[in-house]
């Protein structure tokens, strides 16, 4: 079938055009028309981490997808990684996680630098890139200008406490 186990679908009313899609077990994101039509395929359905062009490009489990100007970004679950997809260059790029599973929460690096536990979505409120990191049961903050990454709220604890951004914790 064309699709196999959509994560998670992506539509921007600013670009009427275009629905984007994470076929999580084809190991890819898709871009429909509205009406159904296939328009492009970014991974080449692999699973792996590799960068590149949309076809040498492959991801392992996508499922968040966000837009932020001309670029994608993706929540590449099980590579543990946020992968920065180029519509106009037709490129796909990691721009944070080291493509390990983190053990340790609360790291503030800068973008390859820091170990992620299963991103899961995005959404981006100008000028970050908010991230559900599943595993650590965390929200994290992503500058996409300066690939700096943050806590924002969750201490990690998986719970429903209510409190202070990094004090809360979230399940």
């Amino acid at each position: 079938s064309l699709l196999c186990f959509p994560g998670k679908v992506y539509a921007d009313p600013s670009i009427p055009h275009t629905v984007w899609v994470s076929d999580s077990n084809h190991q890819q994101v898709l871009a429909f028309h509205p009406d159904g039509t296939l328009q492009e395929k970014m991974g080449s359905g692999q699973i792996g981490s590799a960068d590149g062009s949309f076809e040498e490009s492959s991801f392992s489990n996508p499922q968040g997808l966000c837009r932020v100007g001309d670029f994608l970004f993706v929540a590449d679950t099980e590579n543990h990684l946020i992968r920065r997809i180029d519509l106009q260059k037709r490129r796909v790029e990691t721009v944070a996680g080291t493509g390990r599973q983190a053990r340790q929460f609360n790291q503030e690096v800068f973008g390859k630098n820091v170990s992620l536990n299963s991103p899961w979505d995005l959404i981006f409120v100008d000028p970050y890139l908010y991230i559900a990191m599943a595993g650590f049961h965390q929200i994290w903050r992503l500058d996409p200008q300066s690939l700096e990454l943050k806590v924002f709220a969750g201490s990690g604890r998986e719970a429903c406490i209510d409190g202070p951004h990094r004090y809360c914790a979230l399940a």
